[in-house]
């Protein structure tokens, strides 16, 4: 009871707030947006709201920050529950189908239909974490093909090696992360890789598994597949590099890095990894002079050759949102509409969802930006479109840190992963 009384109490809040908002905007309909940006990123995204706003005057946008990851998003969840959402809300691709099944987000299917939206129009991977149960709940902002695999070249050129030589194989990525690491002391001062530093280990799992030429999901017959054992074997490769340069030198070392100028790529401390695409105007900005290069990341014998997936952001209505017309007509120009999208990539640097947005032919002599693109054009995957992807995305987490650790063997590791999340995606599907 007493729940239900603060909830009232807070809708009845939010509603005087929001009539308030409207009476100050002179009548304008205002959209509040709650956005992730911070930073930078966050300087890029006003700017691109101004220009929606210079096109649309009797539309005020209202910008609010709000902290979002993959297992929690309270103040959302209550302001949902108590129908006082904002019009428009940021989404990351993971958390589109259990956000939807918990019935926080608006079907868009029919204003796709209305406006002549349809999954030809973006690359198939963004187009697929958007869609659940046989409806479109938001639409890409961003698209970010996970990853480039860059090297750099001033490294390989101290050691001896071509840099214009990037590995195309594990074996030759083997050999040449071990002539690239170094120790003094008994310590380590330098690295080759480490498979699963970069962007957390449920989404170096992701990467390597597809690279192995693993499946993460079945979609037919909701079944996890984490087990699989190519998947397996990726994360035994993984380990290997544990084991070879001892995880707790390995950990010690990522200790003194640093960030910004000091990015342990830009001094040279690890000179291979898995870059996502905002990594390009880092670089641009902390370290311009550093010589490096982009490919695809490379693959075992019998691995996906070209391998990569799709992440990045979304935007989508809010179930109980007020003025979901004015949302969706900012999501659309966001999302699909050639000035929108072309502006999303200059201000941000990050590629839009939209095939044909006019921003790929404006970057497309630009370095490393053409690389990137073509990883894009050819991505294949994207994590699990199902409604317990932040559990999966823990469990696997946990598997990684465990296997890396010695503490269980990869097959275990994953058995596990699989086990826990296969009961918790039953649970949600009814199936026992």
């Amino acid at each position: 009871m007493r729940r239900a009384v603060l909830l009232l109490l807070l809708a009845t809040t939010l509603a005087g707030c929001a009539t308030r908002r409207e009476a100050a905007s002179g009548g304008k309909t205002v959209v509040r947006v709650w956005h992730v940006w911070g930073g930078t990123m966050a300087e890029g995204f006003r700017n691109v709201t101004a220009a929606f706003e210079a096109s649309h005057p009797n539309t005020d946008i209202e910008l609010v920050f709000a902290a979002n990851d993959l297992s929690t998003n309270q103040k959302f969840f209550t302001a949902v529950a108590a129908k006082t959402p904002p019009e428009v809300i940021f989404v990351d691709g993971p958390q589109v189908a259990p956000w939807a099944e918990w019935g926080a987000l608006q079907p868009l299917t029919e204003r796709c239909k209305r406006d002549g939206i349809t999954e030809a129009d973006y690359f198939p991977p963004c187009w697929r974490q958007n869609s659940y149960k046989d409806d479109v709940w938001a639409l890409t902002f961003c698209a970010d093909p996970n990853f480039g695999f860059v090297w750099n070249r001033e490294t390989l050129k101290k050691a001896g090696l071509d840099p214009s030589k990037p590995p195309k194989t594990m074996a030759e990525l083997d050999k040449l992360a071990d002539v690239l690491t170094k120790s003094e002391q008994n310590q380590l001062v330098s690295i080759g890789l480490i498979p699963w530093a970069q962007y957390g280990g449920a989404n170096s799992i992701f990467t390597w598994g597809w690279a192995f030429g693993g499946e993460f999901y079945d979609y037919e017959k909701h079944l996890i597949t984490c087990d699989d054992p190519r998947i397996v074997k990726a994360l035994e490769w993984m380990c290997a590099y544990a084991k070879k340069y001892d995880v707790t030198k390995i950990a010690s070392l990522q200790q003194g890095f640093g960030t910004q100028e000091n990015n342990p790529f830009y001094t040279g401390q690890v000179a291979m990894m898995c870059l996502h695409i905002g990594g390009i105007a880092e670089i641009e900005r902390y370290a311009p002079r550093l010589d490096y290069s982009v490919t695809f990341i490379p693959c075992p014998e019998g691995g996906e050759l070209h391998s990569s997936w799709v992440g990045g952001w979304c935007i989508g209505i809010p179930r109980n949102a007020r003025n979901q017309d004015a949302g969706w007509e900012f999501i659309r120009w966001m999302c699909h509409s050639p000035e929108g999208t072309r502006l999303v990539g200059k201000e941000t640097g990050l590629f839009p969802g939209l095939k044909t947005s006019p921003y790929f032919a404006e970057v497309k002599d630009k370095p490393f930006y053409q690389d990137f693109y073509r990883i894009l054009t050819e991505c294949r995957h994207q994590r699990p479109v199902m409604p317990v992807q932040a559990f999966y995305m823990r469990a696997l987490q946990r598997a990684v840190d465990q296997a890396v650790y010695g503490k269980k063997t990869p097959e275990e590791a994953l058995q596990e992963a699989k086990i826990a999340t296969q009961r918790e995606l039953d649970l949600v599907l009814g199936r026992g």
